[in-house]
C-alpha cells in the first residue's frame, strides 16, 4: 500500500512547484469500465457511482493555457459495488472542444487565456469558453457538467457521453437582448447549486454583466421544472463562485474583485486579467430573501478579502444567519505559481473561519473556528447531507499542516464545529483532491472518498477514508494520472432509478 504520512513534512518550495507541473498534465486516454485492483477493504455499504470533475486538458496546439482554471472539463467515473471498482473517463464534448479537436489549435478564449495573436487576435471575440470543468451533479434523473461562465452540458451517467446544452426547458434562454444575449444566449448557471433534501428542491445562481449587472436566482423542484428565474440587480459585477442557503436567506459574499468588462470583452484583457483587486476592503453580505416576497433583501459590510466557498448555512432562532466559509486574506494569484509557492504573501493561505450575520443589526461578527483560537488552512469543504439551512456539526474538505504557509494542499480535514477538534490525514507530496461523503446511519458518519495524486510515481489512487477518524481502508489506483480537479459528488446506486426529469 502506498504509503500516507500523518505527520507533516517541511517541504521545499521546488518539490511543491515540480508536483503542481506533473499534476497539470494533460490526459491523453479514456478508458471505459476497467476494473481497478483493491487494495484493503471496501465496505459494501459503499454502493453507487462516484464522479468528478476537473481540468483535463492544460494546452491546446503547442500553447498552454496561463490559468489553471481553463482546462477542458474531464469527468471521472468510479463505479463501486460489491467490494469492486470499475473506471470510465471523458472529456467533456462541448462545442468548443469539438471545434477545437477538428482544428488541433486554440479557437476560443478562455477564462485565463486570450487566443494567439495579441490585441488583434482577440479584439471583439466577445464569447468565452464554456470548459465546463468545475463541477457535476446528479439531480432529478439528470447528470450536468457544470462550469459557472454559462449553461450545464447534460451527461450520460453510464457512459458519460455528452448529450448537449441543459437549458431546463428553455428557462435559460437570456431574455435580456442586444449585447447581453450576444455575449450569452443561454444564461449562466453556477458550478455551486444546492439542494434540500426536504424537497428535492436545487437552488443555484448566475450572474449576467450589463446595465445593471445582473444576479439570476434558479429553482429547480426534485422533477426538474425550474421556476422562471428571479432577477436581483447589483451595482457591480464581482467574481462570486458560491453562494449560501439557509431556511430563510440566499447570502451572496461579494469581494472587491470586480471585473472590467469592456477590457475584457474586447479582447484588452483576459478575463481573470481585468479584476480590479482591493481584497483589504471589506466583502458586502447581500441577503436576499429565498422564497419570493418573503421578505426584504439586506446589505451588511463583511471582512475584508475573498471567498471562493461556502461550507455551510443556518438561520439562528433570534434571526441571525451563520456561515461557515473558507476565506482568503487577499485574492490568489493563480497566474504567477513560483511567487506564490516560493514566497507566499500573508493572506495566501485559505483559512476556514464562521461569520455571524445580523440583519436587524446590520452587523457581521467574525469567530476562528479552531479549539486555540488559530484558523485552520482548509479549502474544498463538504458535510453531512442534511435540510438546508439545519446546521452540521462536521465539516471535511482538504488542507495543510499548521507550519506551511504555501496553498499547497496535501491533507484531508475533518472538524468537530463544537469542540474546535481537528484530525489531520497528511500525505506528504501527494496532492490529496475533495473529499467526497459516502453516509452512514446512525452514529455511523461513514466513509470519505478522495483522489490522490501521487508526487513522482505518475498515478493517481482512489482512497476511501473512515470518517470519524480518517483511517485508510481501501486504495484503488487508477489505470493513468488523472489531475485532481475541482469537485464531485456520490450517487447512492437506489437513486440512479430516479425518472429523468424531461
Amino acid at each position: 500500500m502506498p504509503q500516507d504520512l500523518a505527520a507533516p513534512m517541511d517541504l521545499a518550495s521546488a518539490d511543491m512547484l515540480r508536483v503542481l507541473a506533473q499534476a497539470t498534465t494533460t490526459v491523453a486516454e479514456e478508458h471505459t469500465d476497467v476494473p481497478l485492483p483493491v487494495t484493503g477493504t471496501l465496505p459494501a455499504a459503499i454502493d453507487g457511482l462516484h464522479l468528478r470533475n476537473g481540468p483535463g486538458r492544460f494546452e491546446r496546439g503547442g500553447q498552454r493555457y496561463r490559468h489553471p482554471f481553463d482546462g477542458d472539463g474531464h469527468i471521472t467515473r468510479l463505479d463501486i459495488q460489491g467490494g469492486a471498482v470499475r473506471y470510465t473517463n471523458r472529456f467533456v464534448r462541448t462545442r468548443e472542444y469539438l471545434e477545437e479537436e477538428r482544428a488541433g489549435r486554440m479557437l476560443h478564449r478562455a477564462f485565463g487565456t486570450n487566443l494567439p495573436g495579441g490585441l488583434f487576435g482577440n479584439f471583439f471575440q466577445m464569447r468565452f469558453k464554456n470548459a465546463a470543468n468545475t463541477s457535476v451533479r446528479w439531480h432529478a434523473g439528470r447528470l450536468l457538467a457544470l462550469w459557472e461562465g454559462g449553461p450545464p452540458h447534460r451527461l450520460d451517467p453510464d457512459t458519460l457521453a455528452t448529450l448537449g446544452l441543459e437549458d431546463f426547458g428553455g428557462r435559460l434562454d437570456n431574455p435580456f437582448g442586444g449585447l447581453s444575449r450576444r455575449l450569452a444566449p443561454l444564461l449562466p448557471f453556477s458550478a455551486h447549486p444546492h439542494c434540500d433534501d426536504d424537497t428535492g428542491d436545487l437552488y443555484n445562481f448566475g450572474l449576467v454583466s450589463g446595465s445593471p449587472n445582473r444576479l439570476m436566482l434558479y429553482r429547480v423542484d426534485a422533477d426538474g421544472r425550474m421556476d422562471e428565474p428571479r432577477e436581483q440587480g447589483l451595482e457591480r459585477f464581482s467574481f462570486v463562485h458560491d453562494f449560501a442557503v439557509s431556511r430563510k436567506w440566499l447570502c451572496f459574499l461579494l469581494p472587491h474583485a470586480d471585473f472590467d468588462v469592456p477590457k475584457a470583452v474586447f479582447g484588452l484583457k483576459t478575463a481573470v486579467g481585468s479584476l480590479k483587486i482591493a481584497t483589504e476592503r471589506p466583502m458586502q453580505a447581500l441577503l436576499l430573501p429565498r422564497e419570493p416576497g418573503a421578505g426584504r433583501p439586506a446589505v451588511l459590510t463583511g471582512p475584508p478579502g475573498f471567498v471562493f466557498h461556502v461550507a455551510q448555512a443556518f438561520d439562528e432562532d433570534d434571526g441571525r444567519l451563520v456561515l461557515d466559509v473558507i476565506r482568503y486574506g487577499l485574492y490568489p494569484d493563480f497566474d504567477d505559481f513560483t511567487d506564490l509557492f516560493r514566497a507566499p504573501p500573508d493572506g495566501a493561505m485559505p483559512r476556514l473561519e464562521r461569520l455571524v450575520l445580523d440583519p436587524a443589526r446590520h452587523s457581521c461578527e467574525r469567530l476562528s473556528l479552531g479549539a486555540d483560537g488559530a484558523p485552520h488552512a482548509f479549502e474544498l469543504p463538504i458535510s453531512a447531507p442534511a435540510p438546508l439551512g439545519t446546521p452540521r456539526r462536521i465539516l471535511y474538505g482538504v488542507g495543510a499542516p499548521p507550519e506551511r504557509r504555501a496553498p499547497y494542499l496535501t491533507s484531508i480535514h475533518r472538524l468537530d464545529t463544537e469542540t474546535g477538534q481537528l484530525t489531520t490525514r497528511d500525505f506528504g507530496l501527494d496532492l490529496t483532491g475533495e473529499p467526497i461523503l459516502v453516509p452512514g446511519h446512525g452514529e455511523d458518519e461513514g466513509w470519505l472518498l478522495s483522489l490522490v495524486f501521487r508526487a513522482d510515481q505518475g498515478r493517481t489512487d482512489l482512497v476511501v477514508l473512515r470518517a470519524q477518524d480518517l483511517e485508510i481502508q481501501a486504495m484503488a489506483p487508477l489505470p493513468h494520472a488523472v489531475p485532481i480537479g475541482f469537485h464531485g459528488c456520490w450517487v447512492p446506486r437506489s437513486a440512479l432509478g430516479m425518472p429523468r426529469g424531461d
